[in-house]
């Protein structure tokens, strides 16, 4: 399933330069803090990722956040939301990828969309990703601002282990993007060195 798209296996085993209290889980991360993530399909178990930056997006159905976090050349991008449990998704590759390669059209999207039914699902390289959701969203760049519109398609696999993400921003070009389903017992964060916080707000 697209395993191209997720790179090559890498690990490493950096020490961390300080003492680090262990926090509650990876909603409470802020910009300076630290964690770990293991069950990627990447091996980073043993990999501490600083908290560069923190993204905040909304739609109708509720607000979810966007961490990237960084350790030497590695890099991970993991989001979370809250709703009914704590759900997380994961992915060490931000590069989109076309409409054509996912064998999707403008057309299909906006049929999916139209009919906005879980029933409905798309193949992509023999696996099976069912419609979950379409709508409107906005996105606020290190948690501030007035925030950027888009249009977002939403689809998971039928393992329920991965998610397919397709974007249209205004001017650009349809963009896909695949995560992975995470545990959130399989994220710990560490409070790190926090800096005077301005733009994040409250969660």
């Amino acid at each position: 399933m697209f395993r191209s798209l997720f790179g090559r296996k890498t690990k490493s085993r950096p020490s961390p330069s300080r003492n680090l209290s262990l926090s509650d889980s990876i909603k409470d991360a802020r910009t300076g803090d630290v964690f770990t993530i293991q069950g990627l399909s990447l091996e980073y178990d043993d990999v501490y990722f600083f908290i560069e930056k923190i993204d905040r997006y909304e739609n109708a159905s509720g607000v979810w956040y966007e961490i990237t976090g960084a350790d030497g050349h590695n890099q991970v991008w993991v989001e979370w939301s809250q709703g009914d449990k704590l759900f997380v998704t994961a992915t060490d590759n931000r590069r989109p990828v076309g409409l054509s390669s996912i064998g999707l059209t403008e057309e299909e999207l906006i049929r999916l969309d139209e009919e906005n039914s879980i029933d409905s699902f798309i193949d992509v390289e023999d696996e099976r990703y069912f419609y979950r959701a379409s709508s409107e969203a906005i996105y606020f760049k290190d948690n501030g601002g007035q925030g950027d519109g888009f249009y977002l398609w939403d689809f998971i696999s039928e393992d329920e282990r991965r998610v397919l993400s397709v974007t249209k921003w205004e001017g650009l070009p349809f963009e896909s993007f695949f995560s992975e389903v995470i545990s959130p017992d399989n994220v710990t964060l560490y409070k790190g060195d926090r800096p005077e916080i301005r733009s994040q707000g409250k969660r």
